[in-house]
């Protein structure tokens, strides 16, 4: 409702007077905001949230009454006026890398995937700590800004989730593997967000990789490029907004032990393997700048204190913080993942050496087109964490390794993808 001098009304009546909180109700503030509204009385459980969209006057209301008594002037209105409320997902203790035995290959791998953006995919037998670990990365990522803390709470509110204040953690999603393909891109009608858009500006983890549909892998493809996803139907369209960090686990075979030269050998067929490899596209599997192999820990390295204490999440994410700083001193506004071919004389710099070892890598057939500007990609963020400013042959190499994913559990993957 529009009233006089430039006032609005947001809420839903109940019949006793009281004013109900509404879903959506940032959204519906920023359309007021760019129409002739200039002052808005919301809610008061809605109004710690509706404060985050500045320029105009925001007040609070628990009553009809009190929403007449404050467009007149004669009431401030009511509700929290703290704008920022730890939520109960603060509160609670986070998972944190400190926790994490051994795996220093895996920890090394979140560490780049978190300052780049990096997709990544872990290839390991079951139990071998693979969701363990990919619970550990959005504590690596850099806080949330105040435009995507914004962000974050629209999509929560308008996904149906209640917000009585802004949301200022990243999203951590982990849909079951047998998620539909509308419930993981979007889909309905009218359509609704789906798992990509509620990751978004957070992590989207997808455990039992093969096991997802085809059709809904595939799918991916192209929110994964595009930071969005359009869903059309019939007499409307609307477009999502999906800016992810993707994490992907699965067994190396059917059986989850191929590689595995213990009592626990793999007795899956060729076939059978080759079958399971082929779930997951060549231009899918392309799209991971990491595939890394995660191999079992022993007794020792869990049950025994470690020599030195593991680096904790908040040690590893300073690392993490300084290095993206270094990309917007170099004028960069895009993460890592994201840069453009056409601009790679200024954000990627490489001497003759290192232009050769890529030459040759292709050469090889080792690289894609694609593979060749995401290895570069890679190399960036590993120059980055060096704190150097051109990319080194050992930035490179190691590139290289992450790509290929070194392992006997990646090595059997490989060799299927090549039958």
């Amino acid at each position: 409702w529009l009233g006089a001098g430039g006032w609005a009304a947001l809420g839903e009546l109940a019949l006793d007077g009281r004013v109900r909180p509404v879903p959506g109700c940032l959204g519906i503030i920023s359309q007021l905001r760019r129409s002739c509204a200039d002052a808005v009385v919301v809610p008061a459980r809605n109004r710690s949230v509706a404060r985050a969209v500045g320029g105009m006057k925001i007040e609070g209301a628990a009553s009809l009454r009190q929403a007449l008594e404050v467009i007149r002037g004669e009431s401030r209105g009511s509700g929290a006026v703290t704008e920022e409320i730890t939520s109960a997902e603060d509160r609670r203790d986070r998972a944190d890398l400190s926790d994490v035995r051994g795996h220093a290959r895996a920890r090394r791998a979140l560490e780049i995937a978190a300052t780049g953006e990096h997709p990544m995919l872990m290839i390991g037998p079951p139990g071998c700590g693979k969701s363990f670990l990919a619970r550990r990365l959005g504590g690596l990522l850099p806080p949330l800004d105040r435009e995507q803390q914004i962000e974050v709470t629209h999509i929560q509110e308008v996904c149906g989730s209640g917000c009585e204040q802004l949301v200022t953690h990243r999203p951590f999603r982990a849909p079951h593997h047998s998620v539909s393909w509308a419930g993981l891109i979007g889909g309905g009608s009218p359509p609704n967000p789906g798992e990509v858009t509620r990751a978004h500006h957070g992590v989207l983890f997808l455990d039992e990789f093969p096991e997802i549909a085809r059709r809904s892998l595939e799918a991916l493809r192209e929110p994964m490029e595009e930071g969005s996803v359009t869903i059309s139907r019939s007499g409307s369209s609307r477009t999502f907004p999906c800016r992810f960090l993707i994490i992907a686990a699965m067994n190396p075979c059917p059986c989850g032990h191929a590689g595995d030269a213990g009592p626990r050998r793999c007795c899956c067929s060729g076939a059978a393997l080759a079958a399971y490899s082929a779930r997951i596209s060549g231009p899918m599997l392309d799209r991971f700048d990491i595939r890394i192999s995660i191999e079992p820990i022993s007794g020792r390295q869990l049950l025994e204190e470690p020599l030195t204490v593991p680096e904790s999440s908040a040690e590893v994410a300073r690392r993490v913080v300084e290095a993206r700083q270094r990309a917007l001193d170099r004028g960069q506004l895009v993460p890592n993942r994201d840069l453009q071919w056409r601009d790679r004389s200024r954000w990627a710099p490489l001497s003759e050496p290192v232009t050769r070892l890529l030459i040759e890598a292709q050469n090889q057939g080792e690289l894609s087109t694609r593979g060749l500007t995401r290895l570069m990609r890679l190399g960036r963020t590993i120059a980055d964490l060096r704190a150097s400013e051109a990319i080194e042959r050992v930035d490179l190499l190691e590139a290289m390794s992450l790509r290929s994913g070194s392992g006997p559990a990646s090595r059997a993957v490989s060799l299927a993808n090549q039958r």
